[in-house]
This record gives C-alpha cells, sequence and structure tokens, in this order.
C-alpha cells in the first residue's frame, strides 16, 4: 500500500472514529464574564470605586478564561502528538 493510500485510509477511519465527546469541542467556546460600564459621570467616590471594583474583576475573569482555553489546547495538542505517535510505531513496527 503506498502512503498516500494508507493516508487517505486513515483518515476516513479516524473520521468514522471520532468519539462524541471530541465532537463537543468542535463548538467555540466565549467567555461569560460581564463587562462594567462606564457611567457617563461619576456621582461619587463609591461610584469610582465600585467600578474600578467592576473592572478589576472583568480583567480577572477574562484572564481565567484565557487560561482555561490555554490548558485546554495543550491538552488538544498533547492528544494529536500521541495520535502521531501511535500511528508512526503501527507504521514502523507493524506494516515494515
Amino acid at each position: 500500500m503506498t502512503s498516500s493510500i494508507r493516508f487517505t485510509v486513515l483518515s476516513v477511519l479516524a473520521t468514522l472514529l471520532i468519539p462524541i465527546t471530541a465532537s463537543a469541542d468542535m463548538f467555540t467556546p466565549s467567555h461569560s464574564c460581564r463587562k462594567p460600564y462606564k457611567p457617563y459621570e461619576f456621582q461619587s467616590k463609591y461610584e469610582v470605586e465600585t467600578f474600578n471594583n467592576d473592572v478589576k474583576r472583568y480583567k480577572e475573569c477574562i484572564s481565567d478564561f484565557v487560561e482555561e482555553q490555554d490548558e485546554a489546547s495543550k491538552k488538544h495538542l498533547e492528544a494529536g502528538q500521541d495520535a502521531i505517535e501511535d500511528w508512526n510505531k503501527y507504521v514502523k513496527y507493524e506494516l515494515n
């Protein structure tokens, strides 16, 4: 079997065998952070402090979301690399 045919067969099999849990990752996640709205004019020092605290919480929420997405992408990258390694071992030791 030529390598291009092997790759095509592998691609078709991989598509057919995708677990249902993997299909959940086909949707792009979005954050649920609520951004604070700055009033046209602050009426008191309390309003300024409240707004600044809300901005801080918004930034932390966004940062947490980005960190979670970075971790998830690392896990997906590792899973892909593991799959490539499994394929390469199979070709090297089973097909040759």
